[in-house]
């Protein structure tokens, strides 16, 4: 039996997801904004290299948001049918996908 806390407890966690990506995507967009106004200030122009980083950034942010609907809408069909799915193998390809832009990432700082 499904209770109204479980339905509780599955928003919680999307909404978790919606803050990190939020975090995200203003993290990016401090990066980007500050690697633009160090341009203004040194009179360079041209996008530099912590521009893109923060682009990648606000993506990966919205890409978090997605993927948190995605399973909020997934665990709430398994609610209501009263069934559980794990989602070992969606959860393993999302935190691969955030790690290779991470060491990508990392890789373009050196």
């Amino acid at each position: 039996m499904v209770s109204p806390s479980d339905h509780m407890a599955n928003e919680r966690t999307f909404l978790a997801w919606v803050r990190t990506g939020i975090a995200l995507i203003g993290f990016g967009f401090v990066i980007a904004k500050f690697a633009l106004f160090l341009q203004i200030l040194k009179g360079v122009k041209g996008v530099g290299q912590s521009v893109l980083f923060g682009e990648v950034m606000i993506v990966l942010g919205a890409a978090v948001i997605v993927y948190g609907l995605l399973i909020y809408h997934l665990t709430e069909r398994d609610l209501e049918n009263n069934t559980y799915r794990s989602r070992h193998v969606l959860n393993s390809v999302f935190a691969a996908v955030v790690l290779i832009v991470a060491v990508s990432l990392a890789l373009l700082v050196i």
